[in-house]
């Protein structure tokens, strides 16, 4: 019971001291294999320093959305982002990085590609309902781009 009100009272303060934020989105690959994919997205995107875990689904084609049945996923891409974000006016604008993970749902494990990272910038819109768009790359360890890169836009609730 300890450790419960232990958690439950640093969730609280890491949500009063951060904005937080829960969000949908779906973007399509540009080079790469060019498929659409679908993702949410959780954490404390504000101006500053902040971290997302953001969780992708790729799709083989877009008619592929109304056919999605949760306990057929095999595979989810995980990205823990770590963001710098300046806001102006009513729009926050940043930029981040992630390396990045693949979970293997049916065996419960996980895939670590230490050689490539995702780099990430956008704009977000709005408080409490949030829009945002986003372009997305994929670069090495040695800042080089590879030729895979994606735009997504979602939709979120912001506290």
């Amino acid at each position: 019971m300890k450790k419960f009100v232990v958690t439950g009272v640093l969730l609280l303060a890491i949500t009063l001291a951060f904005s937080f934020e829960i969000s949908a989105l779906g973007g399509l690959e540009i080079g790469g294999k060019n498929r659409p994919f679908l993702g949410v997205r959780i954490g404390t995107l504000s101006g500053g320093i902040s971290l997302m875990l953001e969780a992708y689904y790729p799709l083989s084609d877009i008619q592929e959305i109304e056919e999605i049945e949760v306990g057929e996923i095999q595979f989810l891409e995980i990205d823990p982002y770590l963001y710098l974000g300046i806001p102006l006016f009513n729009t926050l604008f940043y930029a981040g990085a992630a390396p990045i993970f693949v979970y293997d749902v049916v065996n419960s494990g996980f895939t670590f590609y230490p050689d490539l990272f995702h780099v990430k910038a956008g704009a977000r819109f709005g408080q409490g309902i949030v829009l945002f768009v986003e372009g997305l790359g994929t670069m090495t360890t040695s800042f080089q781009f590879l030729d895979i890169f994606a735009v997504s836009a979602g939709i979120g609730i912001g506290f």
